[in-house]
């Protein structure tokens, strides 16, 4: 929430509409923020996914792995990017690379929850229930962790 009297930050308004349900609106948003060069590679990154997963809402597949990749060239290791290059993926019944895109999103991020229930999914889709099995428990548990962590800190 913000302190009172103050107006929202493009950033902040092109994250609010993602949330709301409004992909069109903040892709537009966050279409200038992407190209700012005064952001920092990180925040490059953070905008390139946040605007690949609005345009994913748009139905504009390509245009969103196109995003994903290019946060992934600013920062090898955005985790968030990399689960939803594996997402585009396995919707486009590539599992074996899915997977891929999964494990190095783990490897970049051990307690990224998305990356093991990405990884259930694609194993599944192998045929390599066990597997499956165990990164869907790996999901729940990051999960659990995450939840419990927030309830926590509220305390």
């Amino acid at each position: 929430m913000l302190p009172r009297g103050r107006a929202p930050s493009p950033r902040e308004r092109a994250l609010r509409e993602l949330e709301r349900g409004d992909p069109a609106k903040a892709e537009s948003l966050l279409d200038p923020l992407v190209a700012s060069p005064a952001a920092s590679a990180a925040e490059r990154a953070f905008l390139q996914n946040k605007r690949g997963v609005a345009r994913m809402r748009c139905g504009r597949v390509e245009a969103a792995a196109e995003d994903f990749r290019a946060a992934i060239a600013l920062d090898p290791a955005c985790a968030p990017a990399l689960v939803n290059l594996g997402n585009v993926a396995l919707e486009s019944d590539r599992p074996e690379e899915a997977l891929r895109r999964y494990q190095e999103a783990m490897a970049a991020d051990v307690t990224c929850a998305r990356a093991y229930e990405g990884a259930s999914a694609a194993y599944k889709r192998l045929g390599r229930y066990d597997d499956a099995v165990k990164s869907w428990r790996n999901a729940r548990r990051l999960s659990a962790r995450s939840i419990f962590s927030v309830v926590l800190r509220r305390s």
